[in-house]
């Protein structure tokens, strides 16, 4: 179950790229209750703020395609980092005004960072490791959550959260310069991705309404990010507001729930890749997801913290794994020369 050479720098680029994303975002999300009790505010603030940058990644994804044919993936990704470390930049001034404009940047970053991924490594994977590529590749956001889990609630416990958003925005720029090296040999340059590239905003709907396996795969994506989300978004403040759990404990939690998410990502896509049977191992995924969210609503103050632990890691081990196998399959439905149109429509 090993990668080849050819498939090899597209998935780390691609999963470098969504960690340094993951790290400017997750940080928020993490120390949401800080941030909370320093603005006066709820902590229920960071829902509507998660929405508000998924509202715009939803309409970047639309569009992703055709930037991503038309100025190359990795090109793609560069825009990905330097937006989400300006959104971090925005973020850590906290000026309220400021703070809400993060999210175009966030929205921006969300929404380009799959398809042009996702485009990068099927053009450089083969077929037959496509499932194992894409579960690696799409392992970064997973990846950059973990580290923010068991870094930032002590970082912020130490110091303060403006100062991670901003080392994590000179990350995100300092990786972009970096990606500049890569660019000339991984990026197409011939006239058919430019003249795929001119697509309109409709256009990547319209290939899911016209393909019946596509509008399947939506459907699914659609209840699959829903778990993901809700685990990701609340999380840590579902801990620490509900079980009365530290906010370091919290984060552990949230750690203990990406390292499991990670793990079982790899796993299932190298099951998927020596069965040749995803599409089973993304319906059991299903139902081990619906099982894992019903015992997290059981969850009340007093349960033993280890308890706690264990089922934030099997619920990360559910909500965590599925995307690399979906995104999988959309690319073999799609083709490759639709890679980024059909991953941007189905993340839209």
């Amino acid at each position: 179950m090993r990668l080849s050479r050819d498939a090899l720098p597209s998935v780390l680029i691609a999963t470098a790229v969504q960690i340094a994303v993951a790290l400017t975002i997750a940080s928020i999300q993490v120390a949401a209750p800080s941030i909370a009790r320093g603005m006066g505010v709820e902590v229920g603030w960071i829902g509507p703020f998660v929405a508000l940058c998924y509202a715009v990644a939803m309409l970047v994804s639309l569009r992703a395609g055709t930037l991503v044919l038309r100025h190359g993936a990795v090109r793609g990704g560069q825009v990905c980092l330097l937006a989400a470390g300006s959104a971090a930049l925005l973020f850590a001034t906290g000026w309220p005004p400021a703070m809400l404009l993060s999210a175009l940047g966030y929205g921006v970053a969300l929404g380009l960072s799959t398809p042009a991924g996702s485009q990068l490594i099927a053009r450089h994977a083969h077929s037959h490791e496509l499932s194992l590529a894409m579960s690696l590749g799409q392992s970064g956001m997973t990846i950059g959550r973990l580290a923010t889990g068991l870094v930032v609630p002590g970082l912020v416990l130490l110091g303060d959260w403006t100062g991670t958003l901003i080392a994590w925005a000179v990350l995100a720029g300092a990786l972009a310069l970096a990606l500049e090296r890569w660019r000339p040999a991984l990026d197409p340059s011939t006239a058919k991705f430019h003249k795929l590239g001119r697509r309109g905003l409709i256009e990547p709907l319209t290939m899911i309404r016209d393909n019946p396996e596509l509008r399947r795969l939506s459907f699914a994506a659609i209840v699959f990010a829903s778990a993901q989300l809700s685990l990701v978004v609340y999380l840590v403040a579902y801990m620490h507001e509900v079980a009365g759990l530290t906010l370091v404990v919290a984060g552990l939690a949230f750690a203990a729930a990406q390292t499991a998410g990670l793990a079982n990502r790899f796993l299932l896509g190298g099951i998927a890749m020596a069965s040749g049977r995803p599409r089973l191992v993304l319906s059991l995924l299903g139902f081990a997801m619906a099982a894992a969210l019903a015992g997290a609503a059981t969850l009340s103050p007093g349960w033993p913290t280890a308890t706690v632990l264990l089922g934030a890691a099997i619920l990360g081990s559910v909500a965590m794994s599925w995307n690399g196998l979906l995104f999988a399959e959309v690319v073999r439905t799609a083709g490759i020369r639709n890679a980024a149109t059909a991953t941007g429509a189905v993340s839209f």
